[in-house]
C-alpha cells in the first residue's frame, strides 16, 4: 500500500460494464461509488433490487476496506503492521485472528514461490523512492547491507497466542502485495451479506467480481504501454482477477527504467515483464501470485502456476510478447482493432 498522500489509480484492470443492468435481475438498481483508500482507487459498482439496502451493502464495503487500511497500513503508526515493525527485535507482538491468518497466509506463498513473494522485503523497499522526484537508485552497498534482512523464513509465528516476531533489528513487513486483493475479497463479502446481486470491487490492480449471469461480467485488461487501451476482456461469473505491472510507479534514472515491484532475491526492480495478470478464485491469492509471477518471469512461472488449481496467468513481456496459462487461453477476447 502506498501512502495516502500518494494515491495512485491504477489502471491494470479495467471494468467493463456492458449488458450489467440486465444479466442478473428485471429492474434491478445500480449503484457506482468510488474513494480513495489503501493509497488507491477502490470502486464498488452494485446491483440489487432495492436502493436504500443496496446504499447500505455499498457503505460496508467501504467500511470493510477502510477497517482494513487501519488495521494492515504501514504508514498508519497505530496499525498492527506498524507495531509488528517498532517491535522488530524487541519482543513480539499480539495480533488478531485476521491480521494473524494474513501473516500465515503470506508466509506460506512465500515458500510456496520460492521467495518471489516475501512481506520482510520492507528494508529494501525504504530504500527506493519512486514517489521522490528526480529519484535514483540507491547505492550496491545499501542494498547489500538490507538484503540481510530479507526472509520470510525468519518471521516467527505462535499461533496459540496470536504473536508475531520479526526477531532482528531494521527487519519490517509490508502488505501492499497482499492487502488489496484481501480487502477485495472482504468488501464483495459485505456485499453479497447485505443484499447486492450482482457486483464488481477492484481496488487498484485487484479485482473481485460476484453475480454474473450467463457468461458472467467483462472486465478488461490494460495495455501496459497505452493507457486507456483495453488489450483483452474476459468474462466473469465469480472470481478474482489482479494485474501486477512495472507502469505506474516507476522512474527512468540514466536511461535506465526502475519499477516498483521488487525481486526480493537481489532487492532491485524485477525485470523481463511488462505486466503479469492472475485470475483466481480470491483476490488474497491472486494478489499475491501476480506480484510472485511477475518476479518470476514467464518461463519460471507458466511453470509453478500448472500446480495451482483454478488459477491462471497471462504474461506480457517487456517486449510485448504474451504467454497465456493453457486455461486461461480459450477464454480471453483479445481486442486488437476495437476502439
Amino acid at each position: 500500500m502506498t501512502p495516502p498522500a500518494k494515491a495512485r489509480k491504477n489502471f491494470a484492470v479495467l471494468i467493463a460494464l456492458a449488458g450489467l443492468a440486465c444479466s442478473c435481475l428485471r429492474s434491478p438498481v445500480e449503484i457506482r461509488r468510488v474513494k480513495l483508500l489503501m493509497g488507491t482507487k477502490v470502486e464498488i459498482v452494485a446491483q440489487g433490487r432495492n436502493q436504500a439496502s443496496l446504499e447500505k451493502a455499498v457503505n460496508l464495503g467501504f467500511q470493510e476496506v477502510e477497517r482494513l487500511e487501519a488495521k494492515l497500513s504501514r504508514f498508519r503508526d497505530d496499525s498492527m503492521v506498524s507495531k509488528i515493525n517498532q517491535n522488530a527485535g524487541l519482543g513480539p507482538v499480539q495480533v488478531d485472528p485476521e491480521v494473524f491468518m494474513l501473516l500465515e497466509k503470506s508466509a506460506a506463498i512465500c515458500q510456496e514461490t520460492e521467495g518471489a513473494f516475501d512481506i520482510t522485503i520492507l528494508p529494501v523497499l525504504s530504500l527506493w523512492k519512486f514517489d521522490e522526484k528526480n529519484a535514483k537508485p540507491p547505492s550496491e552497498e545499501e542494498v547489500r547491507q538490507k538484503l540481510s534482512l530479507v526472509d520470510c523464513a525468519k518471521i516467527v509465528l505462535k499461533k496459540d497466542q496470536y504473536l508475531v516476531f520479526l526477531p532482528e533489528p531494521g527487519m519490517g513487513i509490508d502488505l501492499g502485495g497482499i492487502a488489496k486483493g484481501y480487502a477485495v475479497d472482504k468488501a464483495a463479502e459485505a456485499l453479497k451479506q447485505n443484499g447486492a446481486a450482482a457486483g464488481i470491487v477492484s481496488a487498484g490492480g485487484d479485482m473481485r467480481v460476484f453475480g454474473g449471469k450467463g457468461k458472467g461480467l467483462a472486465v478488461g485488461i490494460q495495455d501496459p504501454r497505452q493507457r486507456g487501451r483495453v488489450l483483452a476482456k474476459i468474462y466473469l461469473k465469480d472470481g478474482a482477477l489482479s494485474t501486477s505491472g512495472d507502469y505506474e510507479r516507476f522512474f527512468v534514472f540514466q536511461g535506465v527504467r526502475y519499477a516498483h515491484i521488487l525481486d526480493p532475491k537481489s532487492g532491485y526492480p524485477a525485470r523481463g515483464e511488462q505486466s503479469v495478470s492472475v485470475l483466481g478464485e480470491d483476490g488474497l491469492s491472486t494478489d499475491a501470485w501476480a506480484t510472485a509471477l511477475f518476479v518470476l518471469g514467464s518461463e519460471e512461472g507458466l511453470r509453478m502456476i500448472k500446480s495451482r488449481p483454478g488459477m491462471e496467468a497471462l504474461f506480457i513481456d517487456a517486449s510485448g510478447q504474451r504467454r497465456v496459462s493453457p486455461g486461461l487461453e480459450a477464454r480471453l477476447v483479445w481486442l486488437e482493432g476495437e476502439d
